[in-house]
């Protein structure tokens, strides 16, 4: 994990924890330091899809989930939006406690140093827009591509509109 990478990860585990999250990012429990791993359940066994950088959860359910990502290209976004959507369990640490905690309804947040100059967010929003004409989400409730400052705006615009 590089230098940017992790202090994007700290401010926004900040972030969410100033609106009221329980931020859950647990690299130190897991063997490889990367995040939150996600699962698929089929035919009643968990498959380990992957990992997040933070979740946040209010009321004991999952509702932010981000990942920090190096660049922009359509096979890094798709990427991270498929397996969040395909993704159904979260395994949430508490202490030296673990569990899983369905993971259902939640937005995704894609967070990236990539988006510099206006030209660059206008194609980050336009592939977004590409992706969610294309792309059916069945887990997922929605995803944003925003980067690190425009983060908590993003935040507080969505929860206006969380029931």
């Amino acid at each position: 994990m590089g230098e940017w990478h992790e202090a994007s990860r700290e401010s926004c585990r900040d972030i969410l924890l100033r609106h009221g999250y329980t931020v859950n990012t647990d690299g130190h429990h897991d063997p490889d330091g990367t995040g939150v791993r996600v699962f698929r359940e089929y035919n009643r066994e968990k498959f380990a899809l992957g990992m997040v950088d933070l979740v946040g959860m209010k009321g004991g359910k999952i509702e932010i989930v981000a990942e920090i990502e190096e660049d922009t290209t359509l096979r890094s976004i798709l990427g991270d939006v498929a397996v969040v959507d395909m993704a159904n369990w979260c395994l949430i640490h508490t202490g030296s406690n673990s569990k899983m905690v369905p993971l259902e309804g939640a937005i995704l947040f894609v967070i990236t140093p990539a988006l510099k100059d206006e030209r660059a967010k206008r194609q980050a929003k336009t592939l977004a827009m590409m992706l969610r004409d294309t792309y059916n989400l069945t887990n997922l409730s929605d995803f944003i591509v925003t980067d690190e400052l425009e983060f908590e705006e993003e935040l507080k615009e969505m929860e206006l509109y969380m029931v």
